[in-house]
């Protein structure tokens, strides 16, 4: 039975939930019409911002949303999952989850699958009052995922229906040749990089990054892919530690797999994290992580390469990198096949249609 689904996002900039849900849009199968529909924005400049979206700017749709909550936007989105003739409509995260029930009331034979990606917003009771209420009726499936994430909404007396990890494109994120990529994106030939890979938003955690780079030998250098409302702030810190000549700001990466290849070891100090795309991809590229005890991380961090520590420590992130960086390369086939059998797309792609199905 052919289909048309819906996939709700709050924007579509770069980052982890949207990377998702393109995948969801490239790996659908051919008898699925799959839509991506963003509350925020418009198209001309989201692509600007983000040029990978060019290729789906058919598939795509902006609702302009204006600051705060907004009725007109139930609306657009209600005349858009009729135009569509939508019978799945999936969310991700608490906005989307909101304006896509009340768009769908009174409309008959949709499903709805909603997938949380982290819980600590939950924390809030007034979210996770409204998350509940939200989450009830027959025509709604709860996704989490990671194991971690479940057992965090379950804490919280949500229960998840589902877990379906999160995939990425294993074929397309593999080992490559760390000085080429170095030459590609103008990083130093020589000495060990550590790579970090995000939004430069507190919750990332990259200044207890930067605070363990200052703990470490000179010939240690940092290379930075993204963008975020704390880049000027971070940009002074790491002058503030003797750190300028180090950092390298990449700014928004559009090849993301030369970034992975340039780089020794990931690093992700997140404060606050769901399961985030950046760890696998890294690791289907043979690179050792080292990150934070937080979010749903520890289910899928290698357990052979990768290491875990508390969130805010820079003295142990910086002992931590140092042990991984002298040996990292022994493990890099080990932790490929651990992402190849774990979290490829196609995996994630099928769990999620065959349960729109049920």
């Amino acid at each position: 039975m052919k289909t048309t689904t819906l996939q709700v996002v709050q924007h579509l900039s770069p980052g982890g939930i949207e990377r998702l849900v393109l995948n969801l849009v490239r790996f659908a199968d051919p008898n699925n019409q799959v839509y991506v529909v963003a509350l925020e924005g418009e198209q001309k400049q989201a692509i600007k911002q983000w040029p990978e979206l060019a290729p789906f700017q058919g598939q795509l749709y902006f609702l302009n949303k204006p600051a705060g909550r907004d009725l007109k936007t139930i609306f657009k989105l209600r005349r858009l999952i009729q135009t569509l003739q939508a019978n799945i409509i999936h969310s991700h995260h608490l906005g989307p989850l909101l304006y896509s029930r009340i768009a769908c009331l009174g409309i008959n034979n949709i499903a709805h699958i909603q997938t949380e990606h982290d819980s600590w917003h939950l924390d809030d009771p007034k979210q996770q009052l409204l998350t509940r209420g939200l989450l009830t009726g027959s025509n709604i499936k709860l996704v989490a995922d990671a194991p971690r994430i479940a057992d965090q909404l379950k804490a919280k007396g949500i229960h998840a229906d589902q877990t379906i990890i999160n995939g990425i494109d294993t074929h397309h994120f593999s080992p490559g040749k760390i000085h080429t990529a170095r030459q590609q994106l103008k990083l130093p030939s020589n000495g060990p990089i550590i790579g970090c890979a995000g939004r430069l938003v507190h919750e990332k955690g990259i200044d207890t990054l930067l605070e363990a780079l200052a703990k470490m030998p000179e010939c240690y250098q940092l290379a930075i892919a993204g963008q975020g409302s704390k880049q000027a702030e971070l940009q002074k810190l790491a002058q503030r530690l003797g750190l300028a000549g180090r950092v390298h700001w990449l700014g928004y990466c559009g090849n993301m797999l030369n970034f992975y290849h340039a780089i020794d070891v990931l690093c992700m100090p997140s404060r606050q994290e769901g399961l985030p795309l950046a760890l696998l991809e890294a690791q289907a590229c043979g690179k050792t992580v080292v990150a934070t005890h937080v979010g749903g991380i520890p289910d899928l961090i290698c357990p052979q390469s990768g290491q875990l520590i508390p969130p805010e420590q820079p003295t142990l992130l910086a002992q931590a990198l140092l042990d991984k960086l002298s040996q990292a390369h022994h493990y890099c086939q080990q932790t490929v096949e651990y992402i190849r059998k774990t979290a490829d797309v196609r995996i994630m792609a099928a769990s999620y249609e065959s349960l729109a199905k049920q």
